[in-house]
């Protein structure tokens, strides 16, 4: 499924956490923490992007985990949040090694950034942009699960704002990456 890089919070690996639990796989600009935690309280995240009407629960994820995933990321649409770049998306039907980022949280949590995402809607509602919830496996005994569409078209370099988001996640959470890796990586995702 995917290779874990780090964790953070006090899960153990086979430990149990009361509630309905998943780990929402970010691979995109909600990898930088600061970015995420917009989408759960509500508040502005001042790097860009836009404003996200908060959660009802507002509680911190119970733990956080650096990973690989098994599909190639890329850049596409518009995003007038991102200065008009193109914003990241899985290629579900690539194989490739994404970095990711997981957010062990409510499954109430996760619908509510799946329908952030996708402009107010739930995603098997409607066609927006991640109108696709792709389950990645099981991770410690809970789902793992992501977003993004299922077509692969309207390629779009991202901005350097929204690269600058992508780039803050990936020295927060993938410290071993060196400056060179992050800029590889990053220009290996733009098609």
């Amino acid at each position: 499924m995917m290779k874990n890089k780090s964790e953070t919070g006090n899960t153990g690996s086979n430990r149990r956490i009361d509630g309905d639990y998943v780990w929402y796989m970010s691979y995109g600009s909600n990898m930088f923490e600061k970015r995420f935690a917009s989408y759960i309280d509500g508040r502005e995240f001042r790097g860009g992007g836009s404003r996200h009407e908060a959660c009802e629960d507002k509680s911190a994820p119970r733990a956080v985990r650096a990973c690989e995933i098994p599909y190639d990321m890329y850049f596409r649409n518009s995003s007038c949040s991102w200065d008009g770049g193109g914003v990241s998306f899985l290629d579900i039907m690539k194989p490739g090694r994404a970095k990711g980022v997981a957010y062990l949280i409510t499954r109430k949590q996760f619908s509510h950034v799946a329908c952030q995402e996708n402009g107010g809607c739930p995603p098997e509602f409607s066609r927006g942009w991640y109108d696709t919830v792709v389950s990645l496996g099981i991770m410690d005994g809970y789902e793992v699960l992501t977003i993004t569409n299922g077509e692969t078209e309207n390629y779009n370099v991202p901005s350097e704002a929204y690269l600058e988001t992508l780039r803050a996640g990936l020295r927060e959470h993938f410290p071993e990456m060196t400056e060179k890796e992050i800029r590889d990586y990053l220009s290996r995702c733009i098609r």
